[in-house]
């Protein structure tokens, strides 16, 4: 098999955050990185008394985790302020990220409707010259992937 020619760096990454996934924040300026863990599938396995191998089948997906770190800043406007305020409320909150950028016929990515699991808050280290950086998980349901400029995006 011949080796990959079409590799992406995470560098030029779009990514948006949303408390009605219809207006969104570009973050792109201030995140820093988009992560994802849980989701896995259940399976389940069963022996009988004929044949060495179990039976296997899969069950319902666990729910997903989003955690996006960002560059925090004061600004009412930036994704600091939107995160905040949903964990505070306790109201929903969407993520989407396009590796490629985010130009159309890219694909992205879009949260189902979730919530903060964790505060928000800007903490910082006194003896540290880096940028303060903030931290949100998201807990949602499932995750999306669509061609950009299509329903979702």
């Amino acid at each position: 098999m011949a080796q990959a020619t079409g590799a992406m760096s995470a560098s030029g990454m779009y990514v948006g955050v949303s408390t009605d996934n219809s207006t969104w924040v570009d973050a792109s300026g201030y995140a820093t990185s988009v992560e994802i863990s849980g989701g896995d599938r259940q399976t389940g396995t069963v022996f009988t008394f004929d044949g060495d191998y179990p039976i296997l089948k899969a069950g319902k997906r666990d729910a997903m985790t989003v955690t996006i770190r960002y560059v925090f800043t004061e600004s009412s406007a930036q994704a600091y302020a939107k995160a905040k305020t949903a964990y505070e409320a306790g109201t929903a909150f969407y993520v989407r990220w396009s590796p490629g950028g985010g130009d159309a016929g890219e694909i992205g990515y879009t949260t189902g409707s979730g919530y903060i699991k964790n505060p928000p808050y800007a903490v910082g280290d006194a003896a540290s010259g880096e940028p303060i950086l903030c931290e949100t998980q998201v807990e949602c349901a499932y995750v999306t992937a669509a061609a950009i400029g299509t329903a979702g995006w």
